[in-house]
């Protein structure tokens, strides 16, 4: 088991030290340009009238959550787009899947559409790309620490296995081979992905 953890290790020291990077990157999305978004498919979910008085709030923000609430989504979102635009237009994010809600104001109503159908991949692609330290609960914020701690654990797991291998003389002319072999072949396959 050590001998496979280490080869392998070696081997992989390049994908590693890119989803560990890749992830803290995700989950502090906010310090970085956000990377571009295909647009997926949506179903329709329901159309419900939605009057306001003049408690409504008027910060895009407080609307946001206002309508969330009333469609009973509240959780994590994000505004796309302009948020005075017509409609605004409101992206609610949970691991089971992604809503989109339209409140056109005139006449005042909302549009709710979810990507789906749910699948365990989509449930699980889901729970890896969940980030972030700029949505309010407290599950959101332990997912967000949980992805550092594991962001981190994965360098050190690197690190730690190329200081094994690099104490073990006997083992160095092939784990050196492992090493070689996993950078030339990450460093060509990034050249042919960029092509």
């Amino acid at each position: 088991m050590r001998a496979s953890h280490l080869y392998t290790g070696l081997l992989l020291v390049p994908w590693m030290m890119v989803y560990a990077v890749s992830a803290l990157l995700i989950n502090h999305s906010t310090w970085f340009v956000d990377p571009p978004r295909t647009g997926p498919k949506w179903e329709p979910v329901r159309e419900v009238p939605f009057p306001i008085d003049d408690e409504f709030p008027q910060e895009p923000d407080e609307q946001a959550k206002a309508i969330l609430d009333r469609l009973d989504l509240a959780g994590a979102y994000r505004i796309a787009g302009d948020p005075a635009g017509n409609p605004m237009v409101i992206y609610r994010s949970c691991a089971a899947g992604l809503y989109q809600v339209a409140w056109h104001r005139e006449p005042s109503r909302l549009v709710v559409q979810r990507y789906g159908p749910s699948t365990l991949y989509m449930l699980v692609n889901n729970l890896h790309f969940q980030h972030g330290y700029d949505q309010e609960g407290p599950a959101y914020r332990t997912w967000a620490i949980i992805v550092d701690v594991v962001t981190i654990s994965t360098v050190i797991w690197i690190i730690s296995g190329i200081y094994l291998w690099a104490r073990r003389p006997r083992k160095r002319l092939l784990g050196g081979a492992c090493l070689a072999a996993g950078l030339l072949l990450f460093v060509g396959l990034v050249v042919a992905l960029c092509q």
